[in-house]
Order: C-alpha cells, then sequence, then structure tokens
C-alpha cells in the first residue's frame, strides 16, 4: 500500500471540518474557503472604477446593494468613509478625522444590525484609536477609546467586537463599549492582516499581505487566514496568487468575499487615488 504523505496544513482542515465548530448550519463559505490552497487559480471578471478620488483605501464591504469604503487621505491628513453604487458612484460621505487619529482601518458592515464599526487611529503603530459605532446613515450611536493602534475591526455575531492591531501582531475580542475582554499575541507571521470579513459564527476572514523588502528589490505575498472566534485560533491559511494590473496583491488593503453555488469570489480596492474594486473568482 502507498504511503500519501498529508500536508500539514490539509491535515489540520479535516480535523477543523470533524470539530462541532463546523455544523450543518455552518455557511457553504467555509468549506470552499478551506479548499483555497497555493494551487488555486484566479480570474479577473470585471472593474467597477471609483468616480472620486480615494485617496489611500483601507477597508471594503458590501452593505446592502452598496460598497462601503474607509479610506485615509495622507496628503490632507483626514479619514474618510463612503458609499458607492455598482457604477462606482459615490452616495454618501463622511468624515471620520479625529484630531491625530486619520487613519480608518478595515471594515465589515453587517446589513441586518443597520450599524457598523470602523476603528481610527493614528496613522503610526503603538499609538491610540477612537472606534466609532455607525448608522446606516453614517450617524455616530457611540464611540470607545482603545491605547493602541487597531488596523481593523467587525462586529461578531454575538455582539463582541474582533478587531486587530497594526500589523496584526496583537489580537483582540472587545466589549461594545471598548472593554478589552481577550489579548493575545498572534502566533501567525504568515501575512499581516489588513481587512476582515464575518463569514458565520464565529468564523472570520482576515485578508492582508507580508512585504519581503531587500536592498534592491521588493516582493509582496498576498493571502488568507481563517480564524475561530471561540479561542482566536488560525484554522487555515492560504497564500493568494493574483493582482490587479497595478501589480498589487488582491489582498493588499480593501476586501471583501463572498460564495455561490461552491465558487468563491474576492473583492478588492487596493490602489491609491482614482481606483477600481476589483471582482474575481476561483473559476
Amino acid at each position: 500500500m502507498q504511503n500519501v504523505l498529508q500536508h500539514p496544513s490539509n491535515r489540520a482542515n479535516e480535523s477543523y471540518r470533524n470539530t462541532s465548530t463546523v455544523t450543518s448550519e455552518t455557511p457553504a463559505i467555509l468549506d470552499a474557503l478551506l479548499g483555497l490552497d497555493r494551487t488555486t487559480t484566479w480570474h479577473l471578471t470585471a472593474t467597477t472604477p471609483i468616480e472620486s478620488d480615494l485617496g489611500h483605501p483601507q477597508g471594503l464591504s458590501r452593505c446592502a446593494d452598496s460598497w462601503m469604503i474607509s479610506t485615509v487621505h495622507s496628503s490632507s491628513r483626514r479619514g474618510e468613509i463612503l458609499l458607492v453604487d455598482d457604477f462606482g458612484t459615490p452616495t454618501r460621505q463622511r468624515d471620520l478625522t479625529d484630531g491625530k487619529r486619520i487613519h480608518p482601518g478595515g471594515i465589515h458592515c453587517s446589513s441586518p444590525r443597520r450599524h457598523f464599526f470602523v476603528a481610527v487611529a493614528e496613522y503610526r503603530p503603538v499609538s491610540t484609536t477612537t472606534v466609532l459605532c455607525l448608522d446606516a446613515t453614517f450617524e455616530i450611536l457611540h464611540s470607545f477609546f482603545v491605547d493602541d493602534h487597531l488596523g481593523a475591526v467587525c462586529e461578531l455575531e454575538d455582539g463582541t467586537l474582533f478587531a486587530v492591531s497594526w500589523g496584526s501582531r496583537t489580537l483582540y475580542r472587545l466589549a461594545p463599549d471598548g472593554e478589552v475582554l481577550e489579548r493575545r499575541r498572534n502566533p501567525s507571521h504568515f501575512i499581516d492582516y489588513q481587512d476582515l470579513c464575518v463569514i458565520g459564527p464565529n468564523l472570520v476572514l482576515a485578508s492582508g499581505v507580508a512585504d519581503n523588502v531587500g536592498n534592491t528589490t521588493s516582493s509582496q505575498l498576498g493571502g488568507v487566514a481563517i480564524l475561530d472566534m471561540s479561542d482566536l485560533r488560525t484554522v487555515h491559511e492560504s497564500p493568494i496568487f493574483a493582482s490587479m494590473p497595478s501589480g498589487r496583491s488582491i489582498t493588499y488593503n480593501g476586501f471583501h468575499v463572498a460564495e455561490r453555488n461552491g465558487t468563491v469570489s474576492f473583492h478588492c480596492l487596493v490602489d491609491d487615488d482614482r481606483a477600481a474594486i476589483g471582482h474575481w473568482t476561483t473559476s
């Protein structure tokens, strides 16, 4: 009988599929994402040019029938959030600048709750953040202060928040009022998480990049990670070998994921200024 050596990550995936976390109610998107690996081929199917100067986009999320975008304008030292329709036309905008805190991070819109959270931080690591809870009209419902740079935040199904620090070296679980429920060093150094997307009960997909900067050249690896919120555990990681025409990885900044009939779709907003949302699929 031939002995087959299974990659450790594949063994971990099979083990995760067999745990009580994965039930008949777990979205099909989880199984599709667990199937991603370095051999997955990606295809750019369409682009949506944004009819606005975006500055440096940070987060992207589908919110009802619109795209929600968070971005920082470094030259004017201000942060902003906006909605654009499927033609790329802005329909709503709000300045989020809070003094020296000008950097909105990764976002996730949970449409049924009609509110969302965005972290606005100083543009440097180990700094400070104001976390805002906004309603569908971008009115601020409440806010709280965090003594660290939070690069992305999302609301989980139980109403608590998951957040990551600059470079995602620290992982946080927060109460809606900002109380730190759990703080943990990120054991993975595969990529730095840039954006977050809730994909099911206690499950978050983090997207990001790792930069390799040498003396004369630089390279960039894009990737995603599935995190189990019950214990802040990484259950699957995969590199993503796809780039926008500019050369930036599709997981460089703003990112959203969807699934249909077992096929994964990635939506990305990674380029500066006059940018376009790229729509990618695995088939």
